[in-house]
């Protein structure tokens, strides 16, 4: 019996296409080799055109911050490159009647792609750099410590 895993596409259309037919639902569970409470829940759903028949990707609380949310937040990061997290979660809190934490906001600004970044503080070097540079280290390749 398949209890540890969902059907797939081609099973559930084999249930369907057996039950149209006018098979009964235990000739139904020996054919595609499942539970009969199974074949009785898929061809439920495709009768009632639910299409969902399982609630994996609705599980959990909703999002703290929505699709507007997310579009206040990325102003304000535009607006100040260098502003912390916690400096914009109190943007954020000011904004929103809903208070949100600094994981929150973290994490929002992880999945709308906004990562921090470091300054080079180094200056780059140009051609003329390189090229003396390396004339000074082929002029001074044997050197010891002493």
């Amino acid at each position: 019996m398949c209890k540890s895993r969902d059907l797939t596409d081609i099973e559930k259309g084999m249930i369907i296409g057996y039950r149209a037919r006018g098979g009964s639902i235990s000739e139904t569970a020996a054919f595609v080799k499942c539970s009969r409470s199974a074949i009785v829940n898929v061809h439920n759903n495709w009768k009632n055109q639910e299409g969902v028949e399982y609630r994996r990707a609705n599980c959990g609380a909703p999002q703290a911050i929505n699709d507007r949310g997310e579009r206040r937040l990325r102003r304000q990061v535009k607006s100040d490159r260098r502003a912390t997290v916690d400096a914009l979660m109190a943007q954020m809190n000011q904004q929103c009647p809903r208070k949100l934490s600094r994981t929150t906001v973290q994490r929002t600004l992880l999945r709308i792609d906004l990562r921090s970044r470091r300054l080079i503080s180094a200056c780059m070097l140009t051609s003329v750099h390189r090229k003396k540079r390396h004339a000074f280290a082929l002029q001074h390749k044997h050197w010891t410590l002493e």
